[in-house]
């Protein structure tokens, strides 16, 4: 059984009941798996419908109905046999099958079980489905098996939970904050920045406003860097390829750069670390 802290058990068993809940509303769902993460939990389901927004609001009110059974948590130790047949008979072959191959050989296989749900898993949750005091669905996003993208893409349910109500409240504030803050949609409302597909996705074109900040932060960082000492330099984006093979960078951005430049016989490469020109400039 892996180990857990309070919280990641708290969020591991909400991952239960979230699945709990969809094969109640989607009976035909496949499940693949539902970890605790740093940030909440997500369970990858496989389901024909397009889940939206309104769709997680039906979820999340059945979890709450599963919740309030007060369903509890059972360990259930098999073999594996025992553990294919256990999956077959809860139709969830599609995934679990492949998930049991993962169970590492003499390592115990085991299930959870709550209520009318029963899922491959090691562990641990907490005792009852009671101890999830406060919970919320997040979002939905899609999500390729095994983050392969030549496997099937399914949809990945994630949400959030916490001990008490005060301490969900806390951190759904510090995320509209982050959302609001968020600079891809600043840039837009105050027209920053914009991406044309013509120059290249990522190439970021600044427009007045912007060019207007990005200097007052460039003043702002040199401002602070000559308090604590620095000087500045400039130096060339490119340089001849022997600077680099002497300074060692170039064994490792060999097969991960543009090709090199060649003029009147000179080999050149876009500059692999600045510290190569900037040690010249002293």
């Amino acid at each position: 059984m892996k180990a857990m802290s309070p919280l990641e058990e708290l969020r591991h068993s909400c991952s239960h009941v979230l699945a709990t809940a969809v094969l109640r509303l989607y009976p035909e769902t496949q499940l693949d798996i539902g970890p605790p993460t740093d940030n909440g939990f997500y369970y990858d389901i496989d389901l024909d419908k397009k889940l939206d927004a309104s769709d997680l609001e039906a979820i999340e009110a059945e979890m709450k109905k599963v919740i309030k059974e007060n369903q509890r948590f059972t360990r259930i130790e098999c073999s594996r046999e025992e553990a294919v047949e256990k999956i077959k008979e809860c139709g969830q072959e599609r995934y679990k099958l492949g998930r049991l191959d993962d169970v590492p050989e003499g390592e115990q296989v085991s299930f959870y079980q709550n209520g009318e749900f029963i899922d491959l898993c090691a562990g641990p949750h907490v005792g009852y489905t009671k101890k999830i005091k406060a919970f919320k669905l997040l979002s939905i996003a899609g999500a390729y098996h095994r983050g392969d993208e030549k496997n099937k893409q399914l949809q990945r349910i994630y949400g959030t939970a916490f001990p008490n109500k005060e301490e969900l409240a806390e951190y759904l504030e510090r995320m509209e904050q982050a959302r609001a803050r968020d600079h891809r949609k600043l840039g837009k409302e105050l027209k920053l920045f914009h991406i044309d597909e013509a120059v290249g996705s990522g190439m970021v074109l600044w427009t007045p406003n912007g060019a207007v900040l990005r200097t007052e932060l460039q003043n702002f960082i040199a401002d602070e860097l000559g308090k604590t000492g620095y000087d500045q330099v400039y130096t060339p984006h490119i340089g001849k390829l022997g600077l680099y093979r002497t300074s060692g960078h170039f064994p490792y951005y060999k097969e991960s750069q543009f090709p090199p430049v060649v003029e009147s016989g000179t080999v050149e490469e876009l500059a692999q670390q600045g510290c190569s020109c900037a040690d010249l400039s002293n």
